[in-house]
Parts: C-alpha cells; structure tokens; sequence
C-alpha cells in the first residue's frame, strides 16, 4: 500500500516538474516573440496558452475508434466492405464484452502522460492572468 502510495507521488512530482519545464520554454518562446515582434507579453502568453493546452487535449485523447473505416470509399463493393467492417467490430465488442465495460473500451479516454501537457497550457495560461491582468 505504502509503495503504490509513493510510486503515486512521484509520478505526480514528475508530472508536475514536467510542466514547469513546459511552462518556462513556452515564457522563454512568448519573450522572444513579444521582443522580435514587437507584440505584448500578455497576449502572447495567452494565445500560447490556448494553443497549448488545445494541443494537450488532442493528444491526451486515445481509444477505440468504433470501426468505422474509409477503405472501400470509390470502389463497386462499398456496401460489402462496410458490412465487413461493421460485422468485425460487432464481433470485437462480443469478445470484449464491451457494453459490460463500456468505460473500458469507450472512444475517448485521456492518457495520464500526456497531461503534462494540459497542465503546462493551464500554468501559463493562469500566470498570464495572475500577472498581466
């Protein structure tokens, strides 16, 4: 218990060590842009932010896609390739029990590593009100 409680915290430590590193590139990124540019710190700061922290949330983003598939778009057996894919998938959830663990298997689950991410876009979009507004 103790150890599981300790690998726990060290993984928050390093996620958060992590986006303070992301947090400093991204002042060091938004000085020189503000300096070269001639552009406020402020509003740099803020469009890096938002970009950040939309980059975060598409990258966090991970899981089954559903089956759906593009493959026979243009070709005479369209119908036939559809119903072979929707066919494979329904086998798929029946193997996997997948209406039993739909939060296991559902199409959107964010991945703790890619957080670092987020939390970076959230501390510079926070700084830049806490401090320039």
């Amino acid at each position: 218990m103790k150890v599981k409680i300790k690998k726990s915290i060290k993984k928050m430590l390093l996620l958060l060590f992590y986006s303070l590193i992301l947090f400093g590139l991204g002042y060091a990124l938004a000085l020189f842009i503000s300096y070269r540019f001639n552009y406020t710190m402020q509003d740099v700061l803020s469009y890096e932010g938002i970009i950040i922290l939309i980059i975060g949330v598409l990258m966090s983003m991970k899981g089954n896609p559903s089956g759906v598939s593009m493959r026979g778009i243009g070709q005479n057996n369209v119908n036939a390739v559809t119903y072979d894919n929707l066919e494979t998938t329904r086998i798929e959830r029946d193997i996997t029990d997948y209406h039993k663990n739909f939060m296991k298997h559902s199409v959107v689950e964010f991945a703790f590593s890619n957080i670092t991410v987020i939390l970076g876009g959230i501390f510079i979009i926070l700084f830049t009100l806490l401090f320039y507004y």
